[in-house]
């Protein structure tokens, strides 16, 4: 029996054996770095990785059969053959390479000094050679023409500074960093420290202008510095100017893509550009994007690629909606799938994705994964306008992440073109896509009317019948007063009558201030009541407001936040405006500056929440009705708080003007002695809390 049992024990642990070897050998080691992407509220989360680190290349087998490293090289160019061309830096050469990494081919060792950029137009190869940094122009652009047939390539022209009267004029310093060529081989140049955009320079090397220039930036003190010392020849003002371009991009749709290392906040910024011959940028000034990109490329899909100096890769989709953000920097070892410093990003026929790290010498290979080819798949069906061939695709990429917002989008698109209108507005609403929403709200809703419209008419005759006959039988009859008695009964009661005085505001706010100053039974708590009213109806404008007028995000409101956006600034106000009318012998007291304040808002208690109602029932192309009233309901608040201010202290309009202006600099200050305050007993509760600590842990 003891036999038996050690025999099965045996089987066992050879069993178990083999299952763990075999799950490593099926292991596939995660990437060394997280996915990200932007969620609904424009937020960088982590999604699953969309691509993986295959292989860094530092090295080839060269025509001699020797093993060739190379060195700091900057650019990579891929053609639509899989071809490989290598702008190889450090050894002054452009090494071709197959599809395979077999050694084709190599030239410019003879002639450049420092190549930095190339494009391949046809069989004709354009290299960048910035020059000699101790000589000035020594930059140049030297033309090879590459015969694949022969796998020769032979030096056809080159191109030194272009000729033309501003680069004569403005003496202009040559130093070419990369370029693109277009059909007509114009050639798009990037020039070290160009601030005025990329050189458009032609075939026969003529400068033809400047093409997208970015802007310079500036703040409003540089503003107001160039408004007050803009005319004095002796205040020296710093001129703001614009950055230069670090790389230019050309793809077959005839697109120009720039890229700029400039300031981003927020991560947000347009240092990448999607321009057309025109000079029209395509892509919005709010992209996420990196302060440090050095190359973009446009992909099969439609999507464009973008890499920083820190090795971050940026994928976006036609629009310049971030797709995926991942890779980054490394600062010791070197690790498969991280960076010390990117330079430049090519994408091949295949989707492999091909970085190059001047600083490691190497060049790194990232393959989709499972879960990018779907996005890729639905997305190219996509932007073809094909949507509901999508569908499917898009679906199998919720089962990777169900909030990926994209995949929403999309989906919705097919449910709007199968006449699902609710279906789409629920996916339109997940995915955040307002204008999206709006066209399958007019559809619904259009539905909704065609459907209900007699039903619609028929009760709205009804009622006004009703109210017609209830007005002329009730003259004669009196049969409404056993309800009307009543109301008036206790609206006549002084506690009753003193809050509805409140409501005098609307239409008559001199005799609304006359009766608070002089009648001692309207009470400050009548301002509370309005002030409760307040809270309510801005809580209901959080909840009810329709999806296409908010951007409240309900599951991440904090209540005792938001009743703090209502509460504080009209304490603030009260206060400071008690204050400075005290100093400027207003005749106010601090109980009838607080009621006629909260009178004041009295509009926004009857507007607003009819506002919140048809919020409810519009488009986005019918907004004006939700946005008028508003703007309406807000100068009309603001003319009451002009008005009960001016008779509460008895001021001219000059005083209250200046009164106004006083009170809104005393809330600043109220506002900067709260948060020192805070600070202050902030730093001593957590004085405190070390010493109790320390007491404790020494006791």
């Amino acid at each position: 029996m003891n036999k038996r049992v050690r025999l099965i024990t045996k089987y066992f642990i050879a069993i178990l054996a083999i299952v763990v070897i075999i799950s490593c050998l099926n292991v596939k080691a995660s990437a060394p770095y997280v996915t990200r992407t932007v969620n609904r509220y424009g937020e960088i989360v982590e999604t699953q990785g969309a691509y993986d680190p295959i292989q860094n290349i530092k090295s080839f087998v060269n025509g001699l059969g020797e093993d060739d490293a190379f060195n700091s090289p900057q650019d990579l160019f891929i053609d639509k053959e899989d071809y490989f061309y290598v702008c190889d830096t450090g050894n002054k050469r452009v090494v071709i390479l197959d599809k395979d990494w077999t050694y084709i081919t190599e030239f410019g060792s003879d002639i450049l000094i420092k190549p930095n950029g190339l494009f391949v137009r046809n069989e004709y190869v354009y290299v960048t050679d910035f020059g000699d940094n101790q000589k000035t122009d020594t930059g140049k652009v030297a033309v090879y023409k590459f015969d694949k047939n022969l796998k020769t390539a032979t030096l056809d022209k080159t191109f030194s500074r272009p000729s033309g009267s501003l680069m004569e004029v403005d003496d202009f310093l040559y130093r070419p960093m990369k370029i693109a060529v277009d059909s007509n081989y114009t050639m798009y140049i990037v020039s070290h420290g160009s601030s005025n955009g990329v050189l458009l320079v032609n075939s026969e090397n003529r400068f033809l202008n400047f093409f997208a220039p970015n802007s310079s930036s500036g703040n409003f003190l540089d503003l107001l510095k160039n408004y007050l010392y803009g005319e004095n020849e002796k205040v020296v003002l710093t001129k703001k100017i614009a950055p230069a371009p670090e790389n230019v991009m050309l793809d077959d749709s005839g697109y120009i893509y720039t890229v700029t290392q400039g300031v981003v906040q927020n991560d947000l910024g347009d240092t990448i550009k999607k321009v057309n011959i025109g000079g029209l940028n395509f892509y919005t000034n709010d992209m996420i994007v990196s302060n440090s990109f050095v190359d973009s490329w446009s992909s099969n899909h439609k999507t464009v690629y973008a890499v920083s100096k820190g090795g971050t890769i940026f994928e976006y989709d036609i629009e310049g909606n971030l797709l995926f953000m991942f890779s980054g920097t490394i600062s010791g070892d070197e690790q498969l799938g991280l960076f010390k410093s990117a330079s430049s990003i090519a994408v091949d026929s295949k989707d492999d994705l091909y970085v190059v790290d001047d600083q490691a010498s190497s060049i790194q290979v990232f393959r989709k994964t499972e879960f990018s080819t779907k996005v890729h798949e639905a997305l190219e069906l996509y932007m073809s306008g094909k949507y509901e061939e999508s569908k499917d695709l898009w679906e199998e990429v919720l089962r990777y992440n169900s909030m990926f917002d994209l995949a929403h989008k999309g989906i919705g698109m097919a449910y709007y073109l199968e006449r699902d209108y609710d279906g789409a507005m629920e996916k339109f609403k997940l995915a955040n896509a307002k204008e999206q929403y709006s066209e399958a709200f007019w559809e619904a809703r259009n539905l909704w009317l065609m459907k209900n419209i007699s039903i619609v008419a028929i009760i709205a005759v009804l009622v006004i019948i009703a109210i017609i006959v209830v007005i002329k039988t009730n003259k004669k009859h009196h049969y409404l007063d056993k309800i009307t008695n009543p109301i008036k009964k206790v609206a006549s009661r002084p506690k009753v009558k003193s809050i509805l005085i409140m409501f005098k505001y609307i239409r008559h706010p001199f005799d609304a201030v006359y009766y608070v100053r002089y009648d001692k039974r309207i009470k400050i708590y009548n301002a509370l009541i309005v002030l409760v009213l307040l809270l309510g109806i801005y809580l209901l404008s959080l909840v009810a407001t329709g999806f296409l007028f908010t951007d409240v995000v309900l599951e991440r409101t904090i209540l005792l936040k938001e009743l703090t956006k209502i509460i504080l600034p009209i304490a603030l106000f009260i206060v400071s405006n008690y204050l400075i009318s005290s100093l400027m012998s207003g005749e106010g007291t601090f109980r009838t500056i607080t009621i006629n304040t909260m009178g004041s808002l009295m509009p926004i208690v009857i507007v607003m929440p009819w506002i919140i109602l048809i919020s409810n029932a519009l488009t986005l192309n019918e907004g004006f009705l939700y946005y008028f009233p508003l703007v309406v309901m807000f100068i009309w608040t603001g003319i009451l708080l002009f008005v009960v201010i001016k008779e509460t202290h008895n001021f001219s309009a000059k005083q209250t003007i200046v009164n106004l202006l006083l009170t809104a600099f005393m809330m600043l200050v109220l506002v900067i002695v709260i948060i020192l305050l805070y600070l202050v007993f902030a730093q001593l509760f957590g004085f405190n809390v070390d010493l109790v600590k320390e007491v404790i842990f020494r006791g």
